[in-house]
């Protein structure tokens, strides 16, 4: 008699998690929220819809700020600095005439509706480059450090579902601000500082040390790490020594050239 041969189960399919539960999965459970993830078709609005929300409170905020007479002062004031000091190194280094710094001063518009213009605009385009940028950057870390084969978008994903945590510190830093009466004032080391200036080196290195930048960090390991399905350890160094790479550019490279 024969037997029929028995047929393995076929695994079943995983579903994408709802919204909410992806909301409650950032800041509960990372791993289970990005195992979901890695084992679910490309999905937009894991990035989307994230970057939306930030771009939107990006906007209220911004607007409240500036808002602000005392926050739109000293932010007019700071910019008016920066260009003066770049005029100076310029006119010292022979590169422009005295003419010349004076129509800059005049074309810069550093008033009221150039300072609205630029904050509106980096509310907007900032967390689509930081997406897009970061998730490339990532990529590139999983493709050729951890030879990693996930998909770029895939990262992206990664990297957007991290922006439910960056709205938050969006609206604390805010407050902080608001209520401190500094547009220096951030969830960092920063705030200990009485004086802040933004020519101290380490002042700027102070407010990198920013709580929710490190909370964001080690959410964006777990992603990765899941998703690549390597060590989380192996991957929290890498993207950590990353970030503290870009921090001593930012701020001890690229501010020398200022």
């Amino acid at each position: 008699m024969n037997e029929t041969p028995l047929q393995s189960p076929q695994p079943e399919e995983v579903k994408p998690m709802s919204f909410s539960d992806k909301l409650v999965g950032v800041f509960a459970s990372p791993s289970e929220l990005y195992d979901n993830v890695r084992q679910t078709p490309p999905t937009n609005s894991n990035w989307l819809i994230p970057t939306l929300i930030l771009v939107v409170v990006g906007v209220i905020l911004a607007y409240l700020v500036l808002s602000n007479p005392t926050l739109s002062d000293q932010m007019k004031r700071v910019a008016s600095e920066q260009m003066e000091k770049s005029l100076a190194k310029q006119l010292a280094a022979g590169k422009i005439t005295q003419e010349q710094a004076n129509q800059a001063r005049e074309m810069s518009g550093l008033g009221e509706t150039s300072t609205m213009i630029f904050k509106y605009v980096a509310a907007v385009a900032g967390p689509f480059l930081s997406l897009f940028f970061g998730g490339l950057v990532y990529w590139l870390l999983g493709k050729w450090v951890m030879k990693a084969t996930a998909p770029y978008m895939k990262v992206v994903e990664v990297v957007g579902l991290t922006f439910f945590i960056v709205t938050i510190e969006s609206v604390v830093t805010t407050i902080l601000s608001i209520g401190m009466n500094s547009i220096f004032a951030s969830p960092s080391l920063g705030l200990l500082i009485s004086d802040f200036s933004i020519e101290n080196k380490m002042h700027l290195l102070a407010s990198s040390m920013n709580v929710f930048t490190f909370w964001t960090l080690t959410v964006t390991s777990i992603g990765l790490a899941r998703l690549f399905q390597k060590d989380l350890p192996k991957v929290l160094v890498l993207v950590f020594a990353l970030w503290i790479l870009w921090i001593l550019f930012t701020i001890f490279g690229l501010g020398a050239l200022r």
